[in-house]
């Protein structure tokens, strides 16, 4: 619980803040967040599992739910009708109860109320339950003996997504619309292992991750668990933008998230700094600060890197496939741990030095857009494109999916030519050392003259002393004439 002004708000382990009770259900259905201190019936949210267990064992809804009836279905007798406290009723006490064939659900003299779904998930399917073979006749004595199913499970949908238009398409010829999902087998293939994750910075939720990065591990939260019915994406495409803070650390300013697959745009969205911001870096991000003031006052920009990052869980479970250029970079202002990764950046380069080998250097968003897609990009003098990034990065692994030989030969060129420019720069450095060596060697013989005259200034001076000394002579001689 988080105190203020106005009304108590109820806040996540992942940071997030909520209003009530219904959002924050939402939100824990949707991510996994609390599930095992949450009680979904009541709207309850319990300090530790020990106090859930324990309300579940004790409260009434919960008890109520677990009596269920184990008579023998059998028709009843005009007597047995008679001294039943249900024989006061209408005959349609008496229940037929359907079979493991038939679709009809089990009817009940009193049926218990259904916990209210919020209006983000009405309308849904509901999963039905399988009903147990029992007898095909049957008496309810007693409301306590009615028999009682638990309530349905709700199958959430992924929060709704902006398709592609064709605005962004005629902006963005280069872009692909939607791809084959039979590609998701390829991509699996070409996640990168815990080394070379590790090895580029990505925090993946160890403790040999933790030191890739100097500080702040401690608020990371793994992309949640996968949940049965609840529908996530496959693959998605995340880049952001940074601001400057203190310290010279960066700080989120921007989201963009579209699915690998059908190109659907998830999250387009500015992200209000949580810390006063030093530098805009305007030319880089593209924001300023007039923008996030906009967008602050209109309510469009999410607050903080924590709102962000559950706004990306929203779509993305530990299943899914992060796909970014540079993407430790995005993940580590998200503070977002995860192990399912295709960056393009390490792609491109494993391609020209190896999977196993050391990545000799990384080619940038930009060179590698010009190269392979013929697509010209970041040439705005107001900043980069965010979203033109996130694309970006998108159709590179998905040409390199889909062009694994000209990828190859690509990366052939790209090694000769790195060959090259090795060379030309070790030459470089020689030249530089050798020059260095002679500006040092001159040095010292300049200091050497120096300590050389200083020397003998110091003994002329010592011999006219001597001779001006009168104390040393006797009286009358003069040293001067010999």
């Amino acid at each position: 619980m988080s105190k203020g002004d106005g009304p108590p708000k109820l806040r996540c382990d992942c940071a997030a803040v909520f209003d009530n009770a219904p959002s924050l259900a939402q939100h824990i259905r949707q991510t996994g967040h609390m599930k095992t201190k949450w009680c979904a019936t009541c709207h309850r949210l319990f300090p530790k599992p020990d106090s859930l267990e324990q309300h579940k064992k004790t409260a009434a809804k919960h008890k109520n739910g677990q009596n269920v009836s184990k008579m023998p279905n059998t028709s009843p007798s005009k007597s047995q009708t008679s001294k039943s406290p249900a024989s006061t009723s209408k005959p349609a006490a008496a229940i037929k109860t359907p079979s493991v064939a038939s679709s009809k659900p089990v009817a009940a003299a009193k049926t218990p109320k259904t916990p209210k779904v919020s209006e983000d998930v009405k309308g849904t399917k509901m999963i039905q339950e399988k009903v147990p073979k029992t007898p095909t006749k049957g008496v309810v004595k007693s409301s306590s003996q009615i028999v009682q199913k638990s309530p349905p499970a709700v199958v959430i949908p992924a929060a709704p997504a902006m398709v592609m238009s064709s605005d962004i398409l005629i902006k963005y010829p280069w872009a692909s619309k939607s791809e084959d999902p039979k590609l998701l087998p390829a991509l699996k293939l070409h996640c990168h292992d815990q080394g070379r994750l590790q090895e580029q910075g990505y925090h993946t939720g160890n403790s040999t991750s933790r030191k890739a990065i100097k500080s702040g591990f401690a608020t990371f939260l793994a992309t949640p668990a996968r949940i049965n019915g609840v529908a996530r994406h496959k693959a998605i495409a995340v880049d952001c933008e940074m601001v400057g803070i203190a310290g010279g650390k960066d700080e989120l300013a921007l989201l963009c998230a579209v699915d690998l697959f059908s190109g659907e745009i998830l999250i387009k969205s500015l992200v209000l700094p949580l810390v006063a911001v030093k530098d805009w870096r305007t030319k880089y991000s593209g924001v300023t600060a007039a923008m996030m003031n906009a967008a602050s006052i209109s309510g469009e920009a999410l607050d903080g890197w924590p709102a962000a990052r559950a706004k990306l869980f929203e779509f993305a479970d530990a299943d899914t496939i992060l796909v970014g250029h540079s993407l430790n970079n995005d993940l580590k202002v998200l503070h977002i741990s995860h192990n399912r990764v295709v960056d393009s950046c390490i792609l491109v380069a494993e391609a020209v030095f190896g999977k196993r080998n050391r990545l000799g250097r990384q080619w940038g968003l930009k060179a590698l857009s010009q190269d392979l897609l013929g697509a010209t990009i970041q040439s705005s003098k107001k900043g980069h494109d965010c979203l033109e990034d996130t694309l970006a990065s998108r159709e590179l692994v998905l040409w390199c999916l889909k062009q694994p030989e000209e990828l190859e030969a690509w990366a052939k060129k790209a090694l000769v030519q790195y060959e090259i420019e090795k060379q030309k720069r070790m030459e470089r450095q020689k030249a530089k050392n050798q020059e260095m060596a002679k500006q040092k060697q001159k040095q010292r013989q300049k200091e050497l003259e120096m300590s050389s005259s200083s020397t003998y200034n110091s003994m002329m001076d010592d011999g006219l002393s001597i001779l001006n000394d009168p104390d040393l002579f006797p009286p009358g001689y003069d040293p001067w004439s010999d």
